[in-house]
């Protein structure tokens, strides 16, 4: 079992299909496949199981794969050591986090890693929901929660609030409400079905039945609290950064920022590269704060 083989593997399994990876690697698909049914003789057992939509890794693929990933870090460490310079990376790297994060952090991130690694692609999968790294939904998440499997790595990169905010437009119309009371007599933008979100709101008194507006959209309720439409609930950390928000009573809720990713993973120079990355940046935007 050689090195080239098992690249050939890895890019089988990051781009999907056979006819991807061949592009990737610059060899024809009928030598791509032949390669894969050498290496699958040699090993006497399946890797890669073909089907009508691509194709996909068994289990002792993933082993193989594991191992692929593994190599290519040791082969990107001794090539920095050789040559001292940083070496490009390609492949996708698929990475989760909710609306606010991918709307207004990851921009610079992205743009200086595809500045440094013009052939690295990230897919960002946007839910407030997590991504089950397990079931390899996502390679990275940034999560406002402690991850508890034994089977993945997480840095603490920070913490963060949710709270109630208006623009200077809005107060100068409206006033500021001091008490949830006065909240009530206000324009507010409240959930509407995402559970999560009803709950907290729901938890701290607001009545979803009297909300001026009801959107479960993180980009709808920035853009409304902007334009002075009505009070909306935001990222504090994020929101603070606009000099024309204004930030209504106290946080909703407080919570603490963790980059996640599942260890085998961390052996992958694509997704290492994003994660060393994030874990530079994201603690100068969730890093620790005083009391707002």
């Amino acid at each position: 079992m050689d090195w080239d083989t098992l690249r050939l593997l890895q890019a089988v399994a990051e781009e999907g299909s056979l006819r991807a990876a061949a592009l990737r690697v610059g060899v024809s698909q009928p030598t791509l496949g032949r390669r894969l049914r050498q290496l699958e003789d040699e090993v006497g057992v399946v890797l890669v199981i073909r089907h009508a939509r691509g194709v996909e890794l068994t289990p002792e693929g993933q082993a193989a794969l594991d191992v692929a990933h593994s190599v290519e870090h040791q082969v990107e460490e001794l090539r920095r050591t050789l040559t001292g310079r940083v070496v490009d990376v390609s492949g996708r790297v698929r990475l989760s986090c909710t609306a606010p994060v991918a709307m207004e952090v990851l921009p610079p991130i992205l743009a200086r890693l595809r500045t440094d690694h013009a052939n690295l692609g990230i897919d960002v999968v946007v839910d407030s929901h997590a991504s089950d790294l397990d079931r390899r939904e996502a390679d990275i998440a940034i999560r406002m929660f402690q991850p508890r499997r034994a089977s993945l790595v997480a840095r603490r990169v920070g913490e963060s609030f949710t709270a109630l905010y208006a623009s200077r437009s809005y107060v100068e119309r409206f006033g500021l409400p001091r008490t949830l009371d006065e909240l009530g007599e206000h324009r507010v933008i409240a959930p509407d079905r995402d559970k999560l979100f009803v709950k907290l709101a729901e938890d701290v008194g607001v009545d979803l039945d009297l909300a001026a507006f009801r959107t479960d959209s993180f980009g709808s309720t920035l853009a409304w609290t902007r334009a002075g439409v009505a009070i909306g609930a935001l990222v504090g950390t994020l929101a603070e950064r606009d000099e024309d928000l204004v930030q209504v009573l106290e946080p909703l809720q407080r919570y603490p920022v963790w980059l996640v990713t599942h260890a085998d993973l961390l052996g992958s120079a694509a997704v290492r590269v994003v994660w060393e990355r994030l874990a530079e940046d994201l603690p100068a935007v969730f890093g620790a704060r005083e009391e707002p």
